[in-house]
């Protein structure tokens, strides 16, 4: 299931849908945790194919197996090959293929997928034929592909062939909006609600593991609770258990929740805000999207944002989880 009330997941959604039934390939990108992995989901389900979706994590991919699982093999193909095996590419035939984390993949096996996708035919290692796919392709990737393709990681061909449609999933301190919505539904499916008072517990937190860390900070409050509801220390306390941020994380949260006491005291006008700090205003507005804070979104860094109050949220069910 997808939630949210932001225009940035509603245009995720809006997107996936429109371009669910056509054959052009996906790319969703997004800091781990975004919910990439839903969304694929969720495009699949909605593109009417008959095949499956099958869910390749490109960073599992053994380096020496990589060709082999993707595109498979014949028997006394290399050595150990004793089988025949399907390769993940002839597996999703009439259906999806997600690859996951795509920049991981070995630059080796990146030109023949890119092959792949330009011809719609597979040759298994140790083949003499090759055979048609009817193929769609869904891939995945972090917010840095496209310093992967400027240091020659990752090949600037494949990586245009990938994105026929590119998808954008901010993350969550990026979308406070959505905060809320997605507590409260993590709560319900827990089987509690919760207490007032917690907004300034959630909001006032940097989330640096996305969705995901909401959802276990969710789980874990359930634990520190005995009745039906989850109160703000049950929460607080959650979000110290958890763990999740590594020291630089740690630091970067700190800077946000300074720079946005600043934003506040200088009532989130950029001109007086770039003179405080003595820098300029593209340089503030670069700082502001890299710490996940907006001007024109003001105060709702700190208080719960009208609008989640008051819209519904967006509810695009996948039957695997939520975004």
């Amino acid at each position: 299931m997808i939630v949210g009330v932001s225009p940035a997941i509603r245009r995720a959604v809006a997107l996936a849908e429109r371009y669910a039934r056509t054959r052009l390939p996906v790319l969703v990108v997004g800091a781990t945790g975004t919910g990439k992995e839903l969304l694929a989901q969720h495009i699949h389900e909605r593109s009417g194919r008959s095949g499956p979706l099958v869910d390749v994590n490109c960073c599992a991919l053994p380096r020496d197996m990589v060709e082999s699982l993707l595109f498979g093999h014949r028997r006394g193909a290399f050595t150990g090959a004793v089988d025949s095996s399907i390769g993940h590419l002839e597996r999703s035939d009439r259906g999806t293929l997600f690859l996951d984390e795509v920049t991981s993949l070995a630059v080796e096996a990146q030109g023949k997928l890119l092959r792949t996708l330009e011809t719609g035919e597979v040759q298994p290692l140790g083949a003499s034929a090759k055979r048609r796919l009817d193929l769609r392709v869904v891939a995945a990737a972090q917010d840095d592909i496209g310093r992967a393709v400027t240091t020659v990681r990752f090949r600037r061909d494949l990586f245009q062939r990938l994105a026929g449609v590119v998808i954008e999933l901010p993350p969550l301190a990026a979308r406070l909006e959505d905060v809320l919505p997605l507590a409260r539904h993590f709560a319900a499916l827990q089987g509690r609600r919760l207490e007032a008072g917690v907004e300034r517990v959630l909001l006032n937190y940097a989330w640096p593991g996305n969705v995901r860390e909401l959802r276990l900070t969710i789980e874990r409050a359930v634990q520190l609770a005995d009745n039906g509801t989850l109160p703000a220390s049950a929460l607080a306390e959650s979000i110290g258990l958890g763990g999740t941020a590594p020291p630089e994380a740690a630091e970067t949260s700190g800077e946000r929740a300074a720079l946005a006491r600043l934003c506040e005291s200088h009532e989130w006008h950029g001109g007086e805000i770039a003179r405080a700090l003595g820098i300029s205003r593209t340089t503030l507005h670069r700082r502001l999207r890299e710490l996940g804070l907006s001007l024109r979104h003001g105060k709702k860094y700190h208080f719960v944002p009208r609008r989640a109050e008051q819209s519904e949220p967006i509810v695009a069910s996948t039957g695997h989880g939520l975004l």
